[in-house]
């Protein structure tokens, strides 16, 4: 029978703890490396809806992108919708938990290479490096160029949001498009000088959409949700390819 550190062990080979950036949490974050290891359930986020899906199909490790104890707890209440009463519940239940955070954006085939995938870029390379040769982002190349309209259309059919900018897109091209799943705003001027006329990512600030449009540089919402969704259940795909015979539920 299968163990909880065979999951994670897989985990660590399809994106690494070194390349996680700074102290992020990654591996095993609740649980026992040596219990049964009877499905996992894949997600973005852990929440009371992963625990009772976990339940329901009898997985015994949940693995998500996002951290579910990500600054030291100093309490952990039932009465504290997040993430108290998520990581009571799995301690409850003899529910594990991992996380593979922003070193599985940085992997190869993680979040942003998803991202890159889904929006059909090419000649994708490394937005920002932060462990040669991997880093942070990707910035590639359309097929053929786009209005910035149609560009944001494409985006939001493939994403299946409604993606929001300030930057007047009337006269705008879209070719070389950065992206950065989550909250990469940061990321504007790495984007600039990587020749990139777009930039798509999540959680952009008002004074962040103020600074490209007064460059005429396309900075596009997509959500935080949308943009790192899709890499997620990558992760999920990957996890079951990796662990024969064990099945991966993705909430």
């Amino acid at each position: 029978m299968r163990m909880i550190r065979d999951a994670i062990a897989a985990l660590e080979s399809i994106a690494p703890t070194h390349l996680a950036l700074g102290s992020d949490p990654t591996g095993l974050l609740i649980g026992d490396l040596k219990a049964p290891l009877t499905g996992i359930v894949a997600c973005l986020d852990v929440t009371q809806r992963a625990v009772e899906t976990a339940r329901k199909v009898g997985a015994s490790l949940i693995v998500a992108h996002h951290p579910l104890i990500f600054h030291p707890a100093k309490t952990l209440r039932a009465d504290e919708p997040h993430p108290g009463s998520v990581v009571l519940a799995c301690a409850r239940h003899g529910i594990a938990v991992a996380c593979a955070h922003t070193n599985w954006d940085v992997a190869p085939g993680g979040v942003n290479d998803t991202l890159a995938g889904l929006l059909g870029l090419s000649d994708v390379k490394v937005l920002r490096i932060t462990s040669e040769p991997y880093g942070i982002g990707r910035v590639g190349l359309l097929r053929e160029p786009l209005t910035a309209t149609d560009f944001l259309n494409k985006l939001g059919n493939v994403l299946g949001i409604a993606p929001r900018t300030l930057t007047p897109t009337r006269a705008l091209a879209v070719q070389s498009v950065a992206i950065c799943g989550g909250a990469g705003a940061e990321l504007m001027a790495d984007a600039l000088a990587a020749g990139a006329d777009t930039l798509v990512t999540g959680d952009i600030r008002h004074h962040e959409f103020i600074a490209a449009a007064e460059q005429g540089f396309l900075l596009v919402d997509a959500g935080h949700h949308a943009t790192e969704n899709p890499g997620a259940r990558e992760l999920g795909r990957r996890l079951e390819q990796a662990l024969e015979g064990v099945s991966v539920t993705f909430v």
